[in-house]
């Protein structure tokens, strides 16, 4: 019997969904766990690095990581109350 394909690329692991139980000395997401917090296209965050936009982010390599509590700050920055309400006080 021929075994099945991961659809995870070559040298990566599978990316766990985040849940409230997630273990709790995580520091950092990487850009595809974000991508899928927020329901993004890695492409998008990665144009947002680009043009200065988006959360802070570490780059070692060719490793990008958010950490958490910066993404945490960026959803609460530009959290809103209504669709006419400005991002930015």
């Amino acid at each position: 019997m021929a075994n099945p394909v991961s659809p995870v690329q070559p040298g990566r692991t599978p990316c766990q969904p985040l849940s409230r139980s997630a273990t709790p000395d995580r520091l950092a997401l990487d850009e595809y766990e974000l991508a899928g917090r927020w329901g993004l296209s890695v492409k998008t965050l990665r144009r947002w690095r680009q043009e200065s936009l988006g959360p802070v982010f570490c780059k070692l390599g060719a490793r990008v990581t958010y950490l958490i509590p910066e993404v945490e700050v960026y959803e609460r920055r530009h959290s809103r109350h209504s669709t006419s309400a400005r991002a930015y006080a």
